[in-house]
This record gives structure tokens, C-alpha cells and sequence, in this order.
């Protein structure tokens, strides 16, 4: 019998249509880890959290609590006619 390194492309294809449904998805499953990066990709958690912090930086002062209240009860009136 022939070794895996001298097998060619439609000798393993006729081989493996041959076996059971179940047996190939495994065989397809291993063959996609071997096309998977080898180790976590590193995060990049910093830059997403500098990015969103930029993305909400105004040049305006942050508002006072009572700013908010005010809003909110603005809003509550606007929506519910109180």
C-alpha cells in the first residue's frame, strides 16, 4: 500500500468519499486547525479603549449633576407630558 506522502490528490479523495459522513467532517475539521494561527492572537485592548475615550472627548466641560437632572427631566416631560 501506498504512504501518505505518495498519494496523490484524487487517490485521496476516491479513499475518502468512501468514508462514512460523520469520519470526513472530523477529517475536514482537522484539516482547518492545521490553517488556524498556532497561539492566540495578542488583543488589542488599549488601543480600542484610547479610541473610544477619543471618540468622546469634546471641548465642552463635563456636565454637573444637576445639568443631568435638568436633562432628564426635560426629556421625562418631552416624553410623558408630566
Amino acid at each position: 500500500m501506498s504512504t501518505p506522502q505518495t498519494l496523490d490528490y484524487e487517490t485521496i479523495l476516491r479513499i475518502v468519499r468512501q468514508w462514512p459522513a460523520d469520519r470526513r467532517f472530523i477529517l475536514v475539521q482537522d484539516v482547518l486547525k492545521t490553517l488556524a494561527p498556532a497561539g492566540p492572537e495578542p488583543t488589542t485592548r488599549q488601543l480600542t479603549l484610547s479610541r473610544a475615550r477619543g471618540l468622546l472627548a469634546t471641548d465642552r466641560p463635563v456636565p454637573s449633576d444637576d445639568d443631568v437632572t435638568r436633562w432628564l427631566d426635560e426629556r421625562r416631560r418631552e416624553q410623558y407630558g408630566v
